[in-house]
This record gives C-alpha cells, structure tokens and sequence, in this order.
C-alpha cells in the first residue's frame, strides 16, 4: 500500500494521534487493510485499495462519536471535495459532480455521481458516497465502479405512454395506517383509512413493458385465512423448554418484562450482562422472551440447541399449525385478526430452508389490513419456534378508526393522474454491468412521493423529503 496514502488517512482519525495509528493488511483479503490501535491492537477503521486509489474507507470507533462540536453542511461538503481531490486523479474526477446531500439527523450523506453526455441525464451510484457524523467526522467513503456500459434503447416510448400504461397496472388497496410525522408532510401521527398504492409495480421500460418487483425477486404479496387453529398451548412449550430449563435473567418494567431461560447456569453461559438482557441479540444456548405489560408476546429468541427434543423432523403443515399457536400467545382470538401472507402458490406446503419454516401473518381489523403491522415467526424442522418478532402497530387498538368512504376508487386514480409524471431515468443492473433507460413515477407538484390517499378527505399521504437536498 502506497506509504502517503497511508499516512493522509491517518488524518481522518480525529483526536487520535496518528503515530499510534498502524496498518496491516487483512488475512485472505487482498488489497484490504485493517486500521488498528497499535498499543492495543484493536481495529478501529479500514481501507480497500484498488487501480483507481481508495475504494472504500471506514472508520467505526465509538469514540470518535462522542467528539463534541457540529459541522455546517458546507464544511461537510468541503471536506468531501478535498477528498475527492487528495486521492483520485482527473480520470476518475472527471464528469463528477455533487448530486445529493441527506440530513438524516446523526448522520449526514453526500453523494457524487456522473451525467450521461447524450441524455444529460443522471447516473446513479456512479460515483462515490460520504457519510459523516454531526461532528465533521468521516464515517464511511465508498466509491463506485466505472466498469459499467450504457445501453441506449431502440424504442422509445413517451412519457405519457408510459404513464397510461403505468396507470393501468396501478392497484390501490384500502388500509389502516398511521400518519407518520417523521415520514410524512403534515402527518399528525393517527391511524386512518386510506388507499395504499402498492408497491409491486415500479416503473415502465422504454419499450412499454412494466418493470414490477418481480425483477428484483420480489413477488406480489398474497394473504390467505389461517388454517384452523391448534389448541391453545403456552409459549414456553411451544419454544421447547422442559424442566430441565432455568430462568438465568429477567428484567422487570413499567413497559413488561425480558425472561433469559437455558439448561446452563449464567456463568456457564459466558456472556457479559449487557449481552445477556440486549432484546436484540441472540445468545447460545438460551431461549429469550420479551412481554408487553399485559403479557403478550413481542419477541422470542432460540438459539437453545440441546438435544431434549425428539429429532423426528414435521412436516410444513404441522410447523404452520405451531407458528399460528404462537398466534394466540400475541393477540386474543386471532383468526379474526390475522391473514397469513403468501410469496408464493403453496406457503401451506412450502419446503424448509436451511431447516427451518418461515411465517409472516398479517393484522387485520375488520377484514381491512394494517400497513406495517406483521407477525414474523420461524419454525425449525423439529417443529420448535425458534424466532418470533412482532411489529409495535400489531398490539394498537385500531377499534375507533372509521371506515366511512367520501372517495371512490376511480376519484382516488383520477387524483394521481394529475399528479403522476413519468420520468425517464437511468437505472444500474449490478450483474450485467449494465445502466438502461426506464420511465419512474415522480410528482413534480408536489414535495415528495405519494404513498396514500386518505379515503376521507381525499388528502394525498406525501413522504417528506426534506431532508435531502438535490443539486
């Protein structure tokens, strides 16, 4: 690695003394360099170099987090420039221009991307990125590729083509959803009845095909009824503990309570207490559960291995019938407010993956879906639960939001289409090496994307944006 490189990195490394800063390249990983603590030996960044210079650089010390101070937005963007001019060359430098910088409160992002000469029109990722602290320190650079071909189309339909066809695949479906204030302009934060534009058609090809989630592996989101409840069994059973389990740590309070149970002592468990009570980290050999104040399962954790169980491996029907026991361990009576969703034509039959069954139940309430409110649940080949993660919407009580309609379907689709401008805009195929041309649904009236439609006052729901500035 190129000595000065090294040592002009070693600036970024704020309130640490440089000498005390060495590099030593990382085992199996050619051309990538760990950053450490020379005293302590202990990894604090990283470096990977390639043709062109740095390819990626990270810092990720908690300490540097805590240096007091805030950089304005320009002195960011300064010292992104500075960068840029320290370590690359006018190749790469050339035709890059600022195209973006997001306040996203802790951190902040400037991005740096490339015009095509034909179209003038932006290339995505086809630059570099910086993420920054709110102090000035430089958390993460990673720079694009250039290896990338642009493929101009043959056919080229316009833009209103491509609206008309846009629209015609839309589908809007009614739910319940809450009126976010940090991601919506004007949201007040209540739940309310609205039409949910969904999320599977994305944009339209310039020969007039329809590019939908598909594409990205992505299916079309289905639900079905639950299959008919088993009989009502507590979660520790269902988890697979026995008598032989222990309760090692609980945490006790106003909002419920974490149990840790495992059939080894706490010490033998080997884990600090911050790890032990984490509700977001697994532990070996030990089973997790966190409760809401009124006992209702939010969370299961198992990573308990211990051969108690009889290894006879169920089939998909039976893990299923467990996964909608833990159901009820979570919500009273929940045929009437849960569908199962379905990615593809048999989740009833579906084939473990790496030995376990994976589940995702949706709210209902009245027969109308909750957006954002899912049940997750994970069930091994023994037919054990072995992860449950439930949504914080899933247990609000949505008993007061009123369904009454003043807009109809075709008034709603009518309020988009005034709004909708379908623009064309290029888009990255990583595995083809590849940039080509689609036409992207934006609202060039507005502030930002329309997600919803409130089906009362026909208020269109406009995901705030604010926080980045396009340049």
């Amino acid at each position: 690695m190129n000595h000065l490189i090294m040592e002009q990195l070693k600036i970024y490394f704020k309130g640490i003394n440089p000498d005390d800063l060495v590099m030593e390249q990382m085992e199996f990983e050619e051309n990538v360099y760990d950053i450490l603590l020379e005293d302590w030996g202990e990894s604090i960044g990283s470096v990977r170099m390639d043709e062109l210079g740095v390819a990626e650089f990270f810092i990720y010390t908690d300490e540097l987090d805590e240096i007091p101070g805030e950089m304005s937005k320009f002195a960011m963007i300064m010292q992104a420039e500075q960068f840029i001019e320290k370590f690359y060359d006018s190749t790469f430098r050339h035709g890059l221009y600022l195209s973006a910088y997001i306040d996203l409160g802790e951190y902040h992002m400037i991005l740096y991307n490339r015009k095509d000469e034909r179209l003038n029109k932006e290339l995505p990722h086809s630059g570099i990125s910086f993420t920054m602290l709110s102090n000035g320190v430089l958390s993460a650079v990673e720079r694009e590729s250039m290896d990338f071909e642009l493929v101009y189309p043959k056919k080229l339909i316009t833009n209103e083509e491509a609206k008309r066809i846009y629209l015609n695949h839309l589908h809007m479906v009614p739910v319940i959803a809450k009126y976010d204030k940090d991601v919506f302009v004007d949201g007040d934060d209540g739940y309310h009845y609205v039409y949910q534009l969904e999320d599977f058609i994305y944009g339209v090809h310039t020969n007039g095909e329809v590019l939908t989630s598909d594409s990205f592996g992505v299916s079309k989101t289905l639900v079905t009824s639950l299959p008919h409840l088993a009989d009502d069994i507590d979660i520790y059973t269902l988890a697979g503990m026995t008598e032989d389990h222990m309760l090692v740590a609980e945490v006790k309070k106003k909002s419920g309570r974490l149990e840790v149970w495992s059939q080894l002592s706490k010490e033998s468990l080997r884990v600090s207490e911050e790890d032990l009570l984490d509700d977001e980290l697994d532990i070996p050999h030990a089973i997790k559960f966190v409760f809401n104040s009124e006992g209702r399962l939010l969370k299961l954790m198992g990573l308990d291995d211990s051969e108690t169980v009889a290894s006879r491996h169920v089939q998909s029907k039976v893990a299923l019938l467990t996964a909608t026991s833990v159901l009820q361990a979570i919500y009273h009576n929940p045929h009437d407010y849960f569908k199962l969703q379905q990615l593809d034509d048999d989740v009833i039959n579906q084939k473990p993956t790496n030995g376990i069954y994976d589940y995702t139940f949706i709210r209902q309430e009245r027969g109308v879906q909750v957006a954002d409110a899912f049940v997750h649940i994970q069930i091994d080949d023994k037919g054990l639960v072995k992860y449950v993660d439930v949504d914080s919407e899933v247990l609000q009580d949505f008993s007061h939001v009123s369904f009454a309609s003043t807009l109809s379907f075709k008034d709603a689709t009518q309020l988009i289409k005034e709004k909708l401008f379908m623009e064309l805009s290029w888009g990255k195929n990583i595995e083809k090496h590849q940039y080509t041309l689609t036409y992207l649904p934006t609202y060039p009236l507005t502030t930002g994307h329309i997600k919803m439609i409130d089906m009362n006052t026909g208020e269109p729901w406009i995901i705030d944006t604010s926080c980045m500035d396009q340049y």
